[in-house]
């Protein structure tokens, strides 16, 4: 059999199975899945399930949206905001969608429309603690830290315990000149086990960078993912600290070793370029 009529059965075959109860739901697993390395399968998936023309108008949206995640995993930031318009001309006041696109946004560097999707999908869902996160982020990219504290804040109250709300507000606040070791302390306790915390235990004085490191390597399969957020971090306690060659050694190892879809990677180039470093 050629490569045409391979790829003409397998097409023929995946439509069959997408039109079938079982292949749908069997599509809208592999759809909605964010495991690294797996992005294509669920691009393929959300695809199938469009194609199909059997989804309702909300689902439809949600492939859309899933769709456009794993494209902005990929890399992909334009594919990505593709398919958050298309959900979003199905449903404009889906908040998923809009801090989708707000993050496809920010991938580009247009910090504009990114905070313009961030703030609609706070102000359609003022319990999202996401869209706080996100759009206190964008606060920061400008340079903005006391607004990006106040967001930061927001997402906190939303979901207490979450330690990267409570490490972004510290940071945040402390570049805005505000250094407030005993409110870090205060979220301690509220803190689940494991990795981040390690992080707000250093920031504290309670361990070293060394022992930060070593928490971020202890398990293999989120070891890039941790060092890369460790990197980042232990840059903005030196930059809180004053030790610009610390800071900028370890943002430039963020920069060099994070995944590009972390929010961290992105987040080491601003800093690189408000520091006067280029980034590429």
């Amino acid at each position: 059999m050629n490569r045409m009529v391979m790829l003409a059965a397998a097409m023929g075959a995946s439509a069959a199975l997408a039109g079938s109860a079982a292949g749908q739901s069997a599509d809208w697993s592999l759809c909605a899945r964010v495991t690294a390395g797996d992005w294509d399968r669920a691009i393929e998936a959300c695809s199938r399930l469009v194609a199909a023309g059997k989804l309702k108008a909300d689902e439809r949206a949600a492939a859309y949206v899933h769709r456009g995640n794993s494209y902005l995993l990929k890399g992909d930031a334009e594919r990505a905001i593709k398919d958050y318009d298309a959900a979003l001309k199905l449903d404009p006041a889906d908040v998923m969608a809009l801090n989708g696109r707000g993050e496809a946004h920010s991938r580009r560097a247009d910090f504009a429309r990114a905070f313009a999707d961030y703030d609609e999908a706070v102000r359609l869902n003022p319990r999202y603690p996401l869209a706080f996160r996100n759009r206190a982020r964008i606060h920061f990219y400008r340079g903005d830290f006391a607004a990006a504290a106040e967001d930061f804040r927001a997402a906190e109250e939303i979901d207490r315990g979450n330690a990267y709300s409570l490490l972004w507000r510290y940071v945040a606040e402390a570049r805005a000149g505000t250094v407030d070791q005993a409110g870090l302390a205060r979220g301690l306790p509220q803190l689940r086990e494991g990795w981040p915390k390690p992080l707000v235990l250093n920031y504290l004085g309670r361990i070293d960078e060394a022992a930060v490191m070593a928490a971020a390597a202890a398990e293999p399969a989120q070891r890039p993912e941790r060092e890369c957020e460790a990197r980042f971090f232990l840059g903005q306690k030196h930059i809180i600290a004053g030790t610009s060659e610390a800071a900028l050694a370890a943002l430039r190892q963020a920069r060099a070793q994070c995944p590009r879809h972390m929010v961290e990677f992105h987040a080491a180039r601003v800093e690189l370029k408000r520091l006067g470093v280029a980034a590429p």
